[in-house]
């Protein structure tokens, strides 16, 4: 099996079906492989902070060097249930593969999971590469990427310390 053929059942998987010439199909396998390269699934393509977020020059040659094989979903491999789900994920959060979803997520993850920036810093950079998008679209997109990427139990607890106080001064109204 090679990397071009996990790919092509991941794109499969998801349901999809490319035409590599348009930039909506492009910006839609970019984002999604993000996400699953940053779940762990190890597709190995490098990703940079871009103007349309998390982008990978690796996987766009791959695209156009492989154009005919992907578009024709052309692959014997076949995903484990584990990735299966993963891919699954993915495509009911970003609500069947949208592509403002996706690329607010992918952007999203990328900061907190690759980046390791906290979700604070995250939310107002993301504010700010993304002026083009509402604080709605935004505040979705945010939220579908906790989805994927659920809070550490260190972040749950500073939340509830965090949340107590203002119970507190509920509690004194």
């Amino acid at each position: 099996m090679t990397e071009v053929d996990k790919l092509i059942a991941y794109i499969k998987e998801l349901n999809f079906n490319p035409n590599i010439d348009d930039f909506q199909h492009k910006l839609i396998i970019q984002k999604a492989i993000c996400l699953l390269e940053l779940m762990n699934s190890n597709l190995k393509y490098p990703y940079s902070l871009y103007v349309r977020g998390p982008y990978s020059p690796a996987l766009t040659k791959e695209l156009y060097n492989n154009k005919e094989k992907i578009e024709a979903l052309e692959t014997k491999t076949v995903l484990e249930p584990a990735e299966k789900a993963k891919v699954e994920k993915i495509r009911e959060a970003s609500e069947n593969l949208n592509p403002t979803l996706l690329e607010i997520m992918a952007t999203y993850a990328y900061l907190t999971n690759r980046l390791n920036e906290d979700r604070q810093e995250a939310m107002l950079r993301l504010k700010k590469l993304k002026p083009f998008f509402s604080e709605a679209q935004i505040a979705v997109g945010v939220s579908r990427s906790k989805i994927l990427f659920p809070p550490s139990q260190s972040e749950v607890d500073e939340m509830k310390k965090e949340f107590a106080a203002w119970e507190e001064l509920d509690d004194l109204n």
